[in-house]
């Protein structure tokens, strides 16, 4: 396992529920020398660490503007993602969960960055007949296809808030609360632990430039074996 302090890393989508989790783990971390967090608004933080992190507004609809924004990282974090019914329209999720995440994936790659982290979803498939995910699956194949030196995508279960879950979300926790007491790695996946796993795996040897992450790994490298 690689040890040290590593120099950069970007985090986009760090006004979601696993990225507002992401960026407090790496100011609990401190195992970067820079963070910066990339997206379309300014967050005013009350905690004095995450007041350190550099903030760079873009426009995600003219972001070839901005391209310079995501270079000369080593590592680049994406939570960036929503739903049919948050966005609004299937037009509008597909241009945010595939159209921008393509897109700043493409100007990490060229400038310079090695190491790209991606939230996706369980269930994520190409050919599935519903658009969640089947979006889902055609972004996994088009970051595949960037070449990254190392991308690691994560698909986890149901992700569960620290913070109050809404409507929906509370409804589903609920059902699954049952399950999640006898086996929670097979139903959910708290923001918090999947947050803390993407960090870890940042020194961790993979087996190949390219991982897909089930929810059981997502476990393990939450709380990584001592060499």
């Amino acid at each position: 396992m690689a040890t040290g302090l590593l120099r950069s890393a970007f985090v986009v989508g760090y006004t979601g529920a696993t990225g507002k989790d992401l960026v407090k783990e790496l100011a609990k971390s401190k195992k970067f020398e820079q963070v910066v967090l990339i997206g379309r608004r300014k967050v005013e933080y009350e905690d004095q660490e995450l007041q350190k992190f550099e903030q760079r507004i873009v426009d995600f609809q003219k972001l070839s503007d901005f391209k310079d924004s995501f270079k000369d990282f080593d590592v680049g974090f994406c939570c960036l993602g929503t739903t049919k019914k948050d966005a609004g329209s299937a037009e509008a999720f597909r241009r945010i969960d595939f159209d921008y995440v393509h897109e700043l994936a493409t100007y990490a790659k060229e400038g310079g960055v090695k190491h790209f982290h991606y939230v996706s979803s369980a269930g994520a498939d190409k050919n599935s007949s519903f658009l969640y995910a089947r979006v889902k699956g055609e972004i996994e194949e088009a970051l595949a296809k960037l070449s990254f030196d190392r991308l690691s995508i994560y698909q986890p279960k149901f992700l569960k808030r620290k913070e109050q879950a809404r409507g929906g979300e509370k409804f589903i926790g609920i059902l699954l609360k049952p399950l999640e007491l006898v086996s929670p790695q097979t139903v959910v996946t708290p923001c918090d632990l999947l947050a803390r796993a993407m960090i870890n795996n940042c020194e961790t040897t993979p087996n190949s430039s390219l991982e897909i992450i089930h929810n059981n790994g997502i476990y393990k490298l939450d709380s990584p074996k001592p060499e």
